[in-house]
């Protein structure tokens, strides 16, 4: 993920996961998403799986690719995520290149470089917060104007449905693999 994103409030358990909340908006050829959920994992192994590009594509069946474009001086790097999405019958690649930074409190930021990907412009942070039973809240908001054409009416409501489907999937695999990497620790 990154990923694709109304108001639909959920409190959707899967395993020790909680999907908290999902937003997913239309804004002409822009949309914004968010998500919250809790995940039942110490908030340094989320960080961690979060910002391992090499293990991004464990996070979702959808990552065709994830990796490393480039490395700046900065601490800032480019990352490249191809995701496929089917919907319906009908599927496209997602190809989202990026410049990905971490500020100094863990956040994590990202900014799409127009005309290296499928995108001609988009933000998203990520918020990673420990809470005081072990267990971490993630936050995850995103501006994005594809450089692609979404079908109007039907598009959307599509994308929101699959954007809750394809949330719920990454936060249980997060958690799955944050937990494992605070054992190996």
């Amino acid at each position: 993920m990154g990923g694709i994103a109304g108001l639909l409030l959920s409190a959707t358990a899967t395993a020790a996961s909680m999907l908290e909340s999902t937003q997913f908006d239309f804004n002409g050829p822009q949309y914004h998403y968010r998500f919250s959920a809790r995940i039942a994992a110490p908030a340094a192994a989320v960080r961690a799986v979060v910002n391992d590009v090499d293990q991004l594509a464990q996070t979702n069946d959808s990552i065709r690719l994830s990796r490393v474009l480039s490395r700046d001086a900065d601490g800032s790097w480019v990352r490249q995520l191809r995701l496929r999405q089917c919907v319906l019958v009908f599927c496209f690649d997602i190809d989202f290149v990026e410049r990905v930074r971490e500020d100094p409190n863990g956040d994590l930021r990202t900014t799409v470089l127009p005309g290296r990907g499928n995108f001609r412009q988009g933000e998203a942070v990520w918020q990673i917060t420990p809470l005081a039973d072990g267990s971490t809240r993630m936050v995850m908001e995103a501006r994005q104007e594809p450089d692609f054409w979404i079908p109007p009416v039907l598009g959307p409501l599509i994308m929101k449905r699959t954007f809750t489907h394809e949330v719920e999937e990454t936060i249980v695999n997060i958690e799955r693999l944050a937990r494992a990497h605070a054992v190996l620790r």
